[in-house]
């Protein structure tokens, strides 16, 4: 599921003109390196066996919208256009990945990240898939 979903998010037109342009705009896990505005941080969560031997597994994605200070317009934007895009994957396969089944389950409140001197919103789902 990673690769898939990253690939359709670098893809994604809708995005591109929101500025998340190429792959210094959509981070994997990394929290330490300095990174352009707008970025998403794609954080996976526990990976969990489907029940009943079945090959998909479930996990959780937490897609981290991160700007400069201003408003949380852009931010906003970004995460509805997350709420189609990740969704639209369900049936997409990679070389080792497929997405069989989404679902959004909320965003976050305004944040504020000192690190990155951005201010964030995140967008949540859980996904059922492959994760090979």
């Amino acid at each position: 599921m990673r690769a898939v979903i990253r690939t359709a998010i670098l893809a994604d037109s809708a995005l591109q003109a929101l500025g998340i342009a190429d792959g210094d705009h959509v981070l994997s896990g990394d929290v330490d390196s300095f990174a352009v505005r707008p970025f998403i941080n794609l954080k996976w969560g526990i990976t969990n066996p489907a029940p009943f031997g079945n090959a998909a597994q479930q996990t959780s994605l937490v897609a981290w919208v991160h700007d400069d200070p201003n408003d949380y317009e852009r931010i906003d934007a970004i995460l509805r256009r997350l709420r189609v895009l990740i969704p639209s994957l369900v049936g997409l396969t990679d070389t080792n990945d497929y997405v069989s089944q989404v679902a959004w389950t909320g965003d976050g409140p305004d944040l504020k990240d000192d690190g990155h001197r951005t201010i964030t919103r995140q967008g949540n789902y859980t996904l059922n898939g492959s994760m090979r």
